[in-house]
């Protein structure tokens, strides 16, 4: 039994999704999964699949299985629109054990399918579908938010009168519920899911859609969680210049922070333990209209508590009895005095410490809870008035100067503290202390009267120590100068260019100082073009050389960005049309881009590193790197072209014939080009199968056995594409062409014999190598050896050969002399073989024809004609005559005549 020749389908099998958007469909009756199929114990075919689906976007997937063994089985599908139309005819091996079909108008199908397990069809069956209209979904894959303005996405029309047939469910990408109805208010960025579902059944869809600002950066916190008493600083990782908000625990009301592209909160504006909120909003200038904005956060903890309590003061400056408690009351991981070199790790809550032997001295408490660091200072003072024996110093009191920070060239001059000795040079060290750092300076005194030390804006101690002797704790004030207030990013990367505009909110003017040494002015608000790497040095001054504002200089570097080329790849894709496209970028790294999928349309569909498409048609890709400016770079656009499901296949089959005693098989197809393999199955007449991975890849094949060739078609990722059955038999028409060995013609008038070699499907007439005629019948017209070559119905082919010999061509040989009663002497003429006509006539000087003779036939011994010289019975005169012979050969028309002299003597 041979298999029905189904046509290759023109309908492809698409699996529907959403570009960006996964939306899928199913209903009712729950689709068998291959490994149910595959262990179903009794491997007997049988259709399943949904009874009913609904239109979404104008189609709908459908999936069946046709159960069986997918190991042996062959499955031909069928699908039959509502009108009775064959809308898809597909057949293969295990991939075609399911189907999957895109159904774009309602109605009932039928789904018909047709098993066949090795050479026999074992099933055959339909399945009825109806298909009706599902609700219009108008979910887009991408939503911008723009700022923290509420953005609305709908899954269906909310004009639509369907609505109130469906429910509705709304997921954030952490599973939460945010919604019931057709529509949500988003203002926060991720993914977000949707399920849509009939009460009445038919239609269960879900999906997911993506919203985000335009812009990619991210929020930088110098730490997530700090210690009251500590300044956090904030950045975004791109060189952007924004609004910065802050919300402190317990309140829903920002704060604002200002313009700038980094900035630093101060302890005292976090005062208070918990979560702060942090608010970025920056414009893109492709895209004014819309506010980029992004949140991060960080944790204020409270400081560890500890108290110190004075048990003894120490006796005098430089007597080492003095004594202190400490107590701390949570649990800390480590409690350290830095100038002891002690330390507890850890320490438990409510754990008591007693110190002893202690000179009078300014001491660092350092403790730390939970990576919260608490820098605290005791001043442990000599007792008032001093115990005071024979070796007790004498304290002197310098005299301390401070002179407040002023303005200098490019910035703010440091204060400066001066320590001068009443009573001379002194020898010993000097220490300054801040409150929450600790020690910031030291050194050593040698033989100094007067100590000078640079020291910026801020409260501080200074502890002296002279000859053995600690002094009192001084407390040192230096007055802060202000300075113009400006802005830069720490970092900057510089694609070809970067235009650099310094935040600030001053009317000033700014110098930059580039890499190599070259310098720029421009007032605020103009642009920097920066196009070298390296570290910039900018200052900037005020217009009004009154404002009482110093000068301020700030560093930053610049990074070039290497340039970089990418594209979108084909990465992955199956058999049913779903095509995933992957960035492929080189000189930048991946974590370090932008990405944006764009439609023809201009909208966003995608983000990510790979791009899930459906749609074919026109797309871009563009790519700008992070941390960087706008990038000047080209799109990349591509064109998804609709995949190749499935291809159409004809054969050129022959009949085995005689001679070469095998036939060829020929296979076409629609689309060479997007075939990659082929395979070759043979079934003979019991139905017995056997792969013939001889013939694998080949277009063409011969065989010399008759019975049933199937071949498969695959694309280049493995899926089968065609698969279509071809038989091959024996000829029954064996007929030799009947010709002789050997022809007669005419070369000179190009004529021979018409040669009739029989029936046949095909001739071709050749003279040596050259192709003469392909009609039934031929006239040979020039000499040489002829082949002919015929193909019978069934396709075999016989050849023959036979050779010309030229019949106009004749030889001749006529006496030119003769002796008169000499019987060896006389008139004698010769022609060839192929003359069949010929009279010869001898004209005396006087023109007279004195003798006539016509030949009868052409003798095969002796001379044509012979001729004593007598007229009448007497002999003539010597001397010269004139000789005509004329000769021909009425089959090929032909004729010649020859004239020459005779001369007779006695």
């Amino acid at each position: 039994m041979n298999p029905p020749q189904f046509s290759a389908g023109k309908i492809g099998i698409l699996s529907f999704f959403l570009v960006g958007l996964l939306v899928i469909w199913s209903i009712g009756r729950p689709v068998h999964s291959k490994e149910s199929v595959r262990h179903a114990a009794t491997y007997n075919p049988e259709i399943t699949g949904p009874d009913e689906l609904c239109l979404i976007f104008g189609a709908v997937i459908g999936t069946f299985e046709g159960g069986g063994d997918p190991s042996t089985d062959v499955y031909y599908w069928q699908i039959t629109d509502p009108s009775g139309t064959v809308i898809l005819e597909r057949s293969g091996g295990s991939q075609f054990q399911r189907l999957q079909f895109s159904f774009q108008s309602t109605g009932i199908y039928q789904i018909g399918l047709r098993v066949r397990r090795n050479a026999d069809f074992i099933f055959e069956g339909q399945k009825a579908l109806t298909v009706r209209t599902g609700p219009s979904l108008v979910v887009r894959p991408d939503y911008l938010i723009c700022g923290e303005n509420p953005t609305e996405i709908s899954a269906m029309d909310p004009s639509d009168p369907t609505l109130d047939q469906y429910q509705f469910k709304w997921n954030d990408s952490d599973g939460n519920l945010i919604g019931t109805s057709n529509s949500i208010q988003i203002n926060q960025e991720g993914q977000y899911f949707f399920e849509i579902t009939s009460p009445t059944g038919g239609c269960f869809i879900n999906g997911n859609t993506y919203a985000g600002p335009n812009l990619d950066f991210e929020i930088q916190v110098s730490n997530p969680i700090i210690c009251s008493g500590s300044d956090i600083n904030l950045s975004t990782d791109t060189p952007l210049s924004g609004e910065w908000s802050l919300i402190k625990p317990g309140s829903t009301s920002r704060e604002s922070l200002g313009t700038a592209f980094q900035i630093q909160i101060s302890k005292e504006e976090l005062t208070q333990a918990g979560i702060y909120s942090v608010i970025f909003s920056a414009s893109d200038p492709r895209n004014p209209g819309c506010q980029s904005t992004r949140r991060a956060s960080f944790e204020v903890n409270d400081a560890p508590i500890l108290e110190i309590n004075v048990l003894e003061n120490p006796d005098n400056c430089g007597f080492p009895n003095g004594s202190i408690q400490l107590q701390n009351f949570i649990q800390l991981d480590s409690l350290i005095i830095e100038e002891l070199g002690l330390a507890w790790i850890p320490a438990a809550s409510g754990s008591t410490f007693t110190i002893s032997e202690l000179l009078p001295k300014l001491y660092t408490v350092v403790a730390v809870s939970e990576s919260c660091r608490l820098t605290q200072l005791f001043n442990l003072e000599a007792k008032d008035p001093p115990v005071i024996d024979p070796d007790t110093p004498e304290i002197i009191q310098p005299n301390i100067m401070i002179q407040n920070e002023s303005c200098g060239d490019n910035g703010v001059n440091s204060g400066v503290l001066t320590i001068e000795f009443p009573t001379g040079s002194k020898d010993g060290e000097y220490r300054i202390l801040a409150e929450g750092l600790g020690e910031i300076q030291k050194g050593l005194i040698l033989n100094q009267s007067t100590v000078t030390l640079n020291l910026p804006g801020g409260i501080y101690y200074l502890e002296l120590t002279l000859d053995g002797c600690t002094y009192p704790m001084e407390p040192i004030a230096i007055l802060k100068t202000p300075s113009v207030n400006f802005n830069t990013p720490s970092e900057i990367l510089i694609c070809e260019k970067f235009e650099f505009i310094p935040q600030t909110e001053e009317d000033l003017v700014f110098t930059l100082i580039a890499p190599d040494s070259s310098q720029q002015s421009l007032p605020s608000g103009s642009a920097f073009v920066l196009t070298q790497e390296g570290e910039y040095l900018l200052s900037g001054i005020a217009k009004n050389p009154n404002s009482g504002l110093c000068p301020k200089t700030e560093r930053f570097t610049a990074r070039l960005s290497q340039s970089f080329t990418y594209s979108a790849v084909l990465a992955e894709e199956d058999c049913f049309g779903n095509q995933i496209y992957e960035v492929e970028v080189n000189g930048i790294e991946k974590d370090e881009i932008s990405i944006r999928w764009i439609n023809e349309e201009g909208n966003i569909v995608g983000r990510g590193l790979q791009y899930f498409s459906s749609f074919t048609g026109n797309h871009t890709l563009e790519i700008q790197p992070l941390r960087g400016g706008f990038c000047p770079t080209t799109p990349y656009s591509f064109t998804i072209e609709p995949p190749v499901l499935s291809v159409d296949i004809e054969f050129e089959t022959q009949k085995i014939c005689p001679d070469p005693g095998s036939a060829r098989i020929l296979m076409k197809t629609s689309r060479d080009n997007a075939i990659d393999s082929i395979a070759w199955i043979y079934f003979d007449d019991q139905g017995n199968r056997q792969n013939l991975p001889q013939f694998s890849n080949q277009f063409e094949i011969e065989t010399s056995i008759p019975g049933n060739y199937e071949v498969v078609t695959f694309n280049r990722i493995g899926c089968e594409v065609g698969r279509v059955f071809t038989q091959v038999e024996l000829s029954s028409l064996l007929t030799f062409p009947e010709l002789e060995e050997q022809y007669g013609i005419c070369a000179k008038n190009r004529q021979g014999p018409i040669l009739n070699p029989g029936n046949f499907a095909t001739y071709r007439w050749f003279l040596e190598e050259d192709l003469l005629a392909e009609t039934p019948t031929f006239m040979p017209a020039q000499v040489g050896n002829y082949t002919l070559d015929v193909t019978t119905e069934d396709g075999c082919l016989f050849s023959t050969f036979f050779s010309t010999v030229d019949l106009c061509y004749f030889e001749y040989q006529i006496t030119d002399g003769m002796i008169l009663n000499d019987s060896s002497r006389q008139f004698e003429t010769w022609v060839s073989e192929s003359v069949t006509e010929a009279e010869i006539m001898i004209f005396n000087r006087l023109g007279e024809l004195i003798h006539f003779e016509r030949m009868m036939e052409n003798p095969t011994v002796g001379p044509t004609f012979r001729w004593d010289g007598t007229v009448f019975g007497k002999k003539i005169i010597p001397g010269t005559y004139v000789v005509v012979l004329k000769v021909g050969n009425p089959t090929y028309r032909f004729t010649d005549k020859i004239t020459q002299s005779l001369f007779v003597i006695e």
